[in-house]
């Protein structure tokens, strides 16, 4: 149990490492980190109400509704009425955001590790990758193992030992 304990710390400081760089990328083109945590929170759910929002960001709906409002005047949000509720609005990415977003993010993501692995040796690049390649591989199993049989947000392109080597990211079972 204490290797799992440091492998999840470890995981966790990894995503911890990715998002401050997102932020920071996200600062120099001109958004505020909370504006970046209510678009990211936006993208997750593609289309989410004010209220939503701001119990999932731990935030108040006043302040919610200042970065929404903000977001939308610069064209980075769209609101539209909520079917489901004619008193709330949902708000969603513009689709010029949405558009860019993902790419963005993994430029970036990618960007952000290059630069952790280039303080590394060859041989300790290698370590770490096959080391990733077992943990990944092991994780599918566990996935099959208890019927998890869709991949919708599971976006690893290669799995040692599948003869599929990459996972669509539409949600597609590719078994």
């Amino acid at each position: 149990m204490e290797r799992a304990a440091f492998i999840r710390e470890s995981i966790d400081f990894l995503q911890s490492y990715m998002m401050k760089s997102l932020q920071k990328h996200a600062e120099e083109q001109g958004v505020t980190i909370p504006q970046a945590r209510v678009i990211g929170e936006v993208f997750a759910h593609q289309a989410i109400s004010i209220k939503q929002l701001s119990q999932n960001l731990r935030m108040t709906q006043s302040t919610v509704s200042d970065i929404v409002e903000r977001l939308t005047a610069k064209g980075l949000l769209v609101k539209a009425p909520n079917p489901g509720d004619k008193r709330s609005v949902a708000i969603s990415l513009s689709a010029e955001l949405a558009g860019d977003i993902n790419e963005n993010i993994s430029e970036i993501s990618t960007r952000s590790l290059a630069g952790i692995m280039n303080l590394l040796k060859q041989d300790e690049q290698e370590i770490v990758e096959k080391g990733m390649q077992l943990l990944v591989t092991a994780a599918k199993r566990k996935m099959e193992e208890e019927g998890m049989e869709f991949y919708e947000f599971f976006h690893v392109l290669y799995f040692q030992g599948d003869n599929k080597s990459e996972m669509k990211s539409s949600g597609e079972d590719t078994r």
